[in-house]
């Protein structure tokens, strides 16, 4: 693929994911992290060594260069940039999708276009959209299509090759997840340029996995949504049957009805007949397991192995809260979505292998048949996403500009109860998530006044 209609295609890209959600350009406004960690460490403290801060337990270098870059525009823009600057990354995979280094993996064009399709109208997966946060699970998939790609000369595809592996490997966990994807396609090529691929998974592998061992965690910051802690007496709920019921609302119901459907299931039928997500868990793990053994695509099968190690890191540490068994939090619909976004899109490849290439014929007519549905239910009730709750960003940005210096200023916003405390800057707005204390002592060493 030549630069110029690369280019073009990634912009066609972009303005799809964006039409999806149009509330990002007409009510701009941090989302979760965006706006409390991301924008706020870049703003208070001036330099690049925040950027290689871990938090969570880990490096998240993006979105700490999305908070960065933010600061170039005024604090009422910043959310826009940020937005644009994850959507950007979001379009990047499926335009290699449609590369000519993935013909060997997907080697009918019309195939891969349908796939490149899917993954931008990808349902039950609304978390996920435009935020920086969340641009570490687009990123990972774009490695893992990286991984995959026959190897390109070059020096341009080289320093996009190795540029965005290194970008995700420090952008999250996920690196630990791509490292035996990164082996096996090693194995498959056999050429110095797949060791050097290697090379940029393995080196963030080593760092991430330092960072989340115990060696780490003290250098790391904590999480913290201000949310409902989870109780000790039930930590998981970690049983064959919730993971079932998971595997069938989230993945199965997800992928075919969307995430609407699966509201109304969950509230209904889901709730009297509870063995009925289940039943559909099953026959969801066997209708992939079924085409990972039958298969002959190599790109299927590791896309298979990915996406189960997904949803097993997110099963096995989930970031949810609340009263009730986590397992059983991560069964309701919007629960976990990052965690689902691999299966889910694994799940709809293997719905378009089904339907083009299976060998027999009923599975052919049974994958063309539930990949319609898809489309039908779907992504059609899930292409445009539910707007996120307005908070009157504007309003509040306006309401810091006018605050005198010193005055710490709450600025809610999505998803709630999440918030912003400001510290008015003697000049400029300072932003900050701190607790009441330590604003109390950093106002006290400010020049200015307060008023």
């Amino acid at each position: 693929m030549r630069r110029l209609p690369a280019i073009g295609l990634l912009l066609v890209v972009a303005v799809a994911i964006a039409a999806r959600r149009p509330d990002v350009f007409t009510e701009p406004q941090f989302w979760a992290e965006d706006g409390m960690e991301w924008y706020a460490r870049a703003y208070n403290e001036p330099g690049l060594l925040h950027l290689v801060a871990p938090y969570g337990g880990y490096m998240q270098l993006f979105p700490r260069l999305a908070g960065l870059l933010a600061q170039a525009v005024p604090f009422a823009v910043a959310p826009l940039l940020m937005a644009v600057l994850s959507i950007g990354v979001q379009s990047i995979a499926p335009v290699v999708l449609l590369s000519d280094p993935f013909a060997w993996a997907v080697p009918r064009r019309a195939v891969r276009f349908v796939l490149a399709l899917l993954v931008v109208a990808a349902p039950n997966l609304m978390e996920v959209h435009a935020n920086a946060t969340n641009g570490q699970v687009h990123l990972a998939f774009l490695a893992f299509l990286i991984l995959l790609a026959e190897p390109r000369e070059g020096r341009g595809w080289r320093t996009f090759d190795a540029g965005f592996l290194l970008l995700s490997g420090f952008s999250g966990p996920f690196c630990l997840l791509l490292l035996p994807v990164a082996v096996l396609a090693w194995w498959h090529w056999r050429d110095r340029w797949s060791l050097v691929r290697l090379g940029c998974v393995l080196v963030p592998t080593l760092v991430q996995g330092v960072l989340l061992s115990p060696l780490g965690s003290p250098l790391s910051v904590p999480v913290s949504h201000g949310l409902v802690a989870r109780t000790p007496r039930s930590p998981f709920g970690a049983t064959p049957g919730n993971l079932l019921r998971i595997y069938g609302g989230q993945i199965v119901v997800g992928t075919l009805g969307g995430w609407r459907v699966y509201v109304g299931l969950h509230a209904g039928a889901f709730a009297t007949h509870p063995w009925l997500p289940a039943i559909l868990g099953l026959a969801g793990i066997a209708f992939v397991a079924r085409a990972a053994w039958t298969a002959d695509s190599t790109a299927l099968r590791l896309l298979l192995l990915y996406a189960t190690l997904h949803v097993a890191a997110g099963l096995a540490s989930p970031i949810i809260f609340g009263p009730r068994l986590l397992w059983e939090m991560l069964a309701e619909p919007g629960a976990g979505q990052r965690d689902w976004y691999t299966m889910i899109v694994a799940f709809l490849a293997t719905l378009v292998w089904t339907a083009a290439a299976d060998p027999r014929r009923g599975m052919r007519v049974l994958g063309a048949a539930l990949l319609a549905v898809s489309v039908a239910s779907a992504i059609r009730g899930d292409w445009r996403l539910p707007p996120r709750e307005d908070f009157g960003f504007v309003a509040q940005a306006e309401r810091l500009a006018s605050s005198p210096p010193g005055k710490i200023v709450r600025i809610a916003i999505p998803p709630a109860p999440n918030e912003m405390r400001l510290i008015r800057g003697c000049e400029e707005p300072r932003v900050q998530v701190v607790s009441p204390e330590r604003a109390r002592r950093l106002r006290s060493r400010r020049a200015c006044p307060d008023r």
